[in-house]
């Protein structure tokens, strides 16, 4: 056991923070903390690193509890170096190291091996050594090495001042110390905030394979899923566990929250019918006594809260009013540029981009390679110097820029609806508002004064009030909570229209997407399909390009012919091959499209009420077998695809 958190409470003036948490922390654990905004993880946190004392209750530590704690504005040296920081992550490493070297040098220095002084040095050097070798002295520069490498300085030189970097760049390097240093628990708060989509991938991988606790708080859904396998969550004013990653969590949480309704239900029906008996017989003699026993009956069952009712998170709707051609949007030899003079980058050149209605488009890639640029310029906020971008007909566009210069600091939300929105009405726009979270005193702040969340919502609105056929977004998640994220994802599933979005949300890009391009070393690629196929695309290229690269064994002449003639043919046969592929992708999707049908169907078919209704059985099979028959045609003709 490394911890154990016993009725632990903690306010800020009147204001109760939480009250009687109760938790334990063991060997290899991965919790994730949740919580809506506000609630007191980051206080929670402090505590448990004892960085702040509690009102109530205690914390019970392991003697030798290491705790490391990446906060959100963790500090590092202002004169340190990239090199010295990672030094000192392995400070007693560092120092047995010196003490070494100089022991060594004092042996050398003495001809006499056989005195004192020398067999006195030799045995402080072993006593070093033994520690140095239980603290994997030998391996802590490999160590370091590969953490740099990770976290994405494997481009900057070891001696970079850590004043002269950025924010984000020193959080990362914060966080390469506490994996170096691999404290028995530890504590991250918002660690993925600035790692894009490779750091990522190396960090949950390390941590799957870290040895000690680890504590989390993210809005990385995503990553909760992989690296976790417990969550707490802190829910008026209380901590509530569940043995479960954050997918999973969700389930359990909702059928809690059933359950206890159910209970609660019972509960007052009970009560209400004990207490109904009681007023209708205390006043007769004859049943005054088993009136009363009803209320001892009641005093028994005990008091029952009523259920928590958690917040309703914000409610999105995006409704399209014109319906657009089909061909929504064709850029073609699109060249993107920044910059002047030395500064001047190309992005993308020779770029072609075809979006069909319906289409939900994502688009990816690291920091710098230009996707806030790319949706920009498609949107016509920003112009091209060679190339076109046409849209189609009767498309309507909505924007959504993720910084808040369109917002006006002085005023207040409503006021920037109506001035946008001038023949609404204060009623109609005020209901926006509140299915937003920004009801009532909220709706009358200044903008300049809400949170990056509030201000985001706040665009969100002018979206729908907007009825677009084409959202075009840049990162709209980045400020919501998890639960705002998942109204907004559930409203742009919902959407009949067609989406353009950037973002950097995994959870998002793994539900949403019908097609992604993601943008690297200046050219985009389209992959279809979300987030997993399109990394199980770039898992069996670089597997192909593996095979590759092996070097094959000495050709004869004949053998060299017949490679060349294969060269020829298959350049000759690509426009086949991308045929067989796209076609392959579509019978896949559409195999995917019937066996969800058929289930439905024959979850109609289990119905009760349908049991009752020939006609009804009598529709619901012919559709299940006219679904089958077609499955069956997609299977043979997917299966001939594949042996070919």
């Amino acid at each position: 056991m490394l911890m154990t958190i016993s009725d632990l409470g903690k306010s800020f003036g009147a204001e109760k923070i939480f009250e009687k948490i109760n938790a334990k922390i063991e060997d290899r654990d991965r919790i994730a903390l949740i919580g809506p905004n506000g609630a007191g993880k980051t206080t929670l946190l402090n505590l448990i690193a004892g960085l702040d004392e509690p009102d109530e209750g205690s914390i019970s530590r392991a003697d030798t509890l290491r705790i490391g704690y990446l906060r959100q504005n963790g500090g590092l040296l202002p004169d340190g170096t990239i090199e010295s920081e990672m030094r000192r992550a392995l400070g007693e490493v560092f120092e047995i190291e010196q003490q070494m070297l100089k022991t060594g040098e004092r042996m050398a220095a003495l001809t006499d091996h056989g005195s004192e002084e020398y067999h006195g040095l030799e045995r402080k050097y072993q006593a070093l050594e033994e520690r140095y070798l239980s603290l994997d002295g030998y391996g802590a520069q490999v160590k370091i090495n590969t953490v740099l490498n990770g976290m994405g300085f494997g481009g900057f030189e070891r001696s970079t001042p850590v004043e002269r970097m950025s924010g984000g760049e020193r959080t990362r390097l914060m966080l390469a110390k506490l994996l170096v240093e691999q404290p028995e628990l530890l504590i991250l708060d918002e660690a993925t905030n600035h790692l894009d989509f490779r750091m990522l991938g190396w960090l949950e991988e390390y941590l799957l394979g870290y040895k000690g606790a680890i504590l989390t708080v993210s809005h990385d859904r995503y990553f909760l899923d992989r690296v976790t396998t417990a969550t707490w969550e802190i829910e008026n004013l209380s901590l509530i566990t569940y043995p479960a990653p954050y997918g999973r969590y969700l389930t359990l949480r909702e059928e809690r929250l059933e359950r206890m309704e159910k209970e609660y239900e019972r509960y007052t029906q009970e009560v209400a019918r004990l207490q109904d008996y009681h007023d209708r017989n205390i006043v007769r003699a004859t049943t005054s006594s088993s009136a009363k026993s009803r209320l001892r009956m009641i005093e028994h069952l005990g008091e029952v809260e009523k259920p928590f009712v958690p917040m309703k998170p914000p409610k999105f709707s995006f409704t399209p009013k014109l319906r657009p051609v089909s061909d929504i949007l064709i850029a073609e030899n699109l060249t993107l540029e920044v910059g002047e003079g030395e500064r001047h980058k190309t992005l993308l050149s020779d770029f072609f981009l075809h979006v069909k209605r319906g289409e939900r488009l994502a688009i990816i890639g690291e920091n710098g390679a230009g996707k806030s640029t790319l949706l920009k310029t498609l949107a016509g906020r920003l112009p091209h110097r060679l190339g076109s971008v046409e849209w189609g007909r009767n498309v309507r566009l909505s924007v959504f820029e993720q910084d808040s210069s369109d917002l006006h600091p002085d005023k207040t939300a409503l006021m920037e609806l109506w001035d946008r929105f001038p023949s609404s009405t204060e009623h109609e726009l005020r209901t926006l508002l509140g299915g937003l979270q920004l009801a009532g005193e909220e709706a009358f702040k200044k903008i300049g004064v809400l949170s990056g969340g509030e201000r985001a919502r706040i665009k969100l609105a002018f979206l729908m009030m907007e009825h677009a056929n084409v959202l075009v977004m840049d990162e709209p998640t980045n400020h919501l909570d998890i639960p705002a994220k998942e109204s907004l994802e559930q409203a742009l599933l919902r959407y009949e229209g067609t989406l353009i979005i950037v973002s950097h949300d995994r959870y998002l890009l793994s539900r949403l997407p019908t097609r992604i391009l993601r943008m690297a070393d200046g050219r985009a690629e389209s992959f279809e399909g979300n987030f997993e196929e399109m990394q199980r695309q770039l898992a069996l290229r670089e597997e192909r390009e593996r095979e590759q690269k092996q070097i094959p064994l000495p050709k004869t002449a004949g053998e060299e012919s017949a490679s060349a003639k294969d060269y020829y043919r298959s350049k000759a046969q690509r426009r086949a091959e991308a045929e067989q592929k796209r076609r392959t992708a579509e019978l896949e999707a559409e195999i995917a499209r019937l066996e969800a049908a058929v289930q439905e169907t024959q979850d109609r078919l289990a119905d009760p009420d349908t049991a009752s209704d020939f006609e009804r059985l009598t529709e619901l099979t012919e559709q299940i077998s006219g679904y089958e028959q077609a499955l069956e045609a997609a299977y043979q003709e997917w299966d001939r695809l594949l042996s070919r």
